[in-house]
């Protein structure tokens, strides 16, 4: 569906002394722009605003909205400017619309159908005159015929040497299949076309006729001397990807000789990157005109569940097109999304202001991140020694926005039996995985009861969920002493599982154990024993083995090829205090998720416990709260470094 066009000219510069062009870095954007909009529309219009439409996931409206930048797009409030019919044309399949600044007057070019009749798909169009196309009136001017009725869409315009053409997609008169292809014409009026209309593409690559024989989605950009003709192929899930059209811009655009066709894709899925199914764009710039802009949208994940079309999640995402030395265009793959600044701190706990020990999970059911954390009893009076961090529970916070900013959903259901300290047990730092079979199994840290001091029996425990929220079949494990704490459970390259846990009776070293069906555990001996620590997080990422610990001046890594023999990096992560909200202070027992190639490591500060704080040993609530806090982690060399100063951009993929 939709497509766009964008035309500049590049204006020459010159200065008396000549001096080397430094090429500037291309622009980056907060991917995804706007949550839940396919077929994106943008244009740039001269009074300075990007105008943004879009197919709504309810197909049964259309929306308008206007920023001053790409990335304030989703924050923009969106006007409804028309809504389908009640019956009859245009009461169904609302899509693809694409807003259009034509002599002295808004014009919106868009796709529907009828409700008793839903596959008969025709052109039709709106029309507004006044200068503020979000405030209207818009006027329905009916439909834009093409000479022939049969199943059509994706309309696009442009103007080119004191023409206008009309571009769109059509179902062939001829054909006997169901395929879609792309027709060029003169257009006599914003409301008509002028002539016959000429055939510019069909599918006929096997690119192109993947589940479904699809061109579609045109879009224009007219540089360099020529006229380049993107559209769109295949089924609209993963498989969909754009292709392109070129001719020279004095070419007769009329004529299917003037244009060749390229016989690869331009622009398709990349899943190292986190993007699938890109397509149906439209083309701008930057506000100073220098940079050309691919609009498009793409899922954030392979696997639909039924229908591709019902699928809500295609959203739309901006990236910089570069140029090659012969002048065309070329487009790259899709970018990961970069996300938004992520909240600094993350998160604090509401009710007992004492998140910690995260560990951050994809939960399908919710379609929504969830973070475990333990929930000390930081601003709870009257507590004496450590029992405020005993009878804590396991909170849950949730994200929308894939990392970003979370909100608190309570604390999990977790049922242990008496001899395990039943309802007064102390919940700790919990892992969370999906085992075989796709139920969830969260191996928990329990002290059984709520203590003054240290001295007390404490292991770790496997539980059961179905939904991630309640917690059942409490049973312990059997490892080396009385005293273990901090699993961290990682998946074996040839198959089963490894447990690395702190033995807190062998001066905190972290021990392993193996498992075939994580129920069963063989003690596999010390793993990193040549300093105390705590909060083991194990990973791979980046061809590596990486283990970073709680070593309470920091968190320290070291990195290993096998998973069995590791090497301690010099340096510590996080053991310099950080200038942001609550994270002057060093960071504490992490966990790491990779996405997309990147890997956001989340921690816990105790931001009331600065030096000062500590010299004077003062133990208030304000030294006993802590937070939430993510950075993203940085890798070269084999050394892994962060910079928790920096804005973190986070976008966490949902696994498949």
């Amino acid at each position: 569906m939709p497509a766009v066009f964008f035309v500049w000219s590049a204006v020459a510069c010159s200065s008396a002394v000549a001096q080397p062009a430094i090429p500037a870095a291309p622009p980056a954007f907060n991917n995804p722009l706007v949550q839940g909009r396919a077929d994106p529309h943008v244009t740039l219009q001269e009074d300075g605003w990007y105008y943004f439409t879009a197919t709504v996931p309810e197909y049964d409206r259309i929306e308008l909205r206007r920023a001053r930048s790409l990335d304030d797009l989703g924050k923009a409030e969106a006007q409804v400017v028309w809504r389908k019919h009640a019956a009859g044309p245009m009461s169904y399949h609302i899509w693809a619309p694409e807003l259009h600044r034509i002599d002295g007057k808004w014009y919106v070019y868009f796709t529907a159908s009828r409700a008793d009749r839903i596959w008969d798909i025709r052109l039709y169009v709106l029309e507004c005159a006044s200068d503020d196309p979000l405030k209207g009136p818009w006027l329905e001017r009916g439909q834009l015929k093409t000479g022939w009725e049969s199943f059509s869409l994706d309309a696009t315009t442009f103007a080119l040497n004191g023409q206008r053409y009309l571009v769109w997609t059509q179902r062939p008169q001829e054909a006997e299949k169901q395929q879609t292809s792309i027709y060029i014409a003169k257009m006599a009026s914003p409301l008509s076309i002028a002539g016959p209309a000429t055939l510019l593409t069909s599918p006929e690559y096997p690119w192109e006729r993947v589940k479904y024989d699809v061109n579609e989605a045109p879009a224009v950009l007219v540089k360099n001397g020529r006229v380049f003709l993107t559209y769109s192929a295949s089924a609209t899930d993963a498989n969909y990807a754009m292709g392109m059209l070129t001719a020279k811009a004095d070419a007769n655009l009329l004529d299917r000789a003037s244009w060749s066709k390229a016989a690869q894709p331009v622009f398709a899925t990349s899943a190292a990157n986190g993007q699938f199914g890109p397509g149906h764009n439209s083309f701008t710039t930057t506000p100073d005109g220098k940079t050309d802009i691919n609009v498009y949208h793409a899922r954030n994940y392979r696997d639909i569940a039924g229908d591709s079309l019902k699928d809500p999640n295609r959203h739309t995402r901006a990236q910089a097109i570069a140029w090659r030395p012969d002048g065309t265009p070329d487009f790259g793959e899709p970018v990961a999304d970069q996300g938004a600044v992520a909240a600094k701190p993350l998160f604090r706990d509401p009710v007992v202001d004492g998140a910690a020990d995260p560990v951050v999970v994809w939960n399908p059911q919710r379609q929504r991140w969830w973070m475990y954390y333990t929930a000390r009893r930081a601003n709870t009076p009257g507590l004496s020694g450590v029992t405020w961090v005993h009878g804590t529970k396991i909170g849950i916070a949730e994200s929308a926005d894939l990392g970003g900013t979370w909100s608190y959903v309570g604390t999990a259901d977790i049922e242990l039996p008496p001899d395990m300290g039943g309802a007064n047990a102390t919940h700790w730092a919990p892992d969370v995985i999906r085992a075989p079979g796709g139920t969830w199994q969260m191996y928990l840290t329990v002290v059984p009861g709520i203590f003054t001091d240290w001295k007390h029996p404490r292991g770790i425990v496997r539980l059961e969920s179905t939904d991630l929220r309640s917690w059942r079949n409490a049973r312990p494990l059997s490892l080396v002493t009385d005293k273990v704490i901090d699993a961290s459970i990682a998946a074996l390259p040839g198959g089963g599982w490894r447990m690395w846990y702190n033995n807190e009776l062998d001066g905190k070293s972290i021990w392993t154990a193996d498992s075939a069906d994580l129920a069963t555990w063989t003690q596999k001996g010390k793993a990193v024993g040549d300093q105390a620590g705590e909060g083991p997080k194990v990973f791979q990422w980046r061809g590596s083995w990486w283990m970073i610990t709680d070593v309470w001046r920091g968190l320290g890594v070291y990195r290993s090829s096998d998973a069995v023999t590791w090497q301690r990096q010099a340096n510590n992560l996080l053991q310099a205090p950080g200038k942001g909200a609550d994270d002057g202070v060093i960071g504490g027992h992490p966990d790491v998720v990779v996405s997309g190639g990147r890997a956001f490591l989340f921690y816990f500060t105790h931001p009331g416990r600065t030096a000062a704080a500590v010299a004077a040993k003062l133990d208030g609530t304000e030294q006993r709260r802590s937070s939430i806090q993510v950075v993203e982690l940085k890798e070269e060399g084999g050394v892994l470094t962060v910079d928790r100063d920096a804005p973190t951009r986070i976008n966490l993929i949902p696994p498949p």
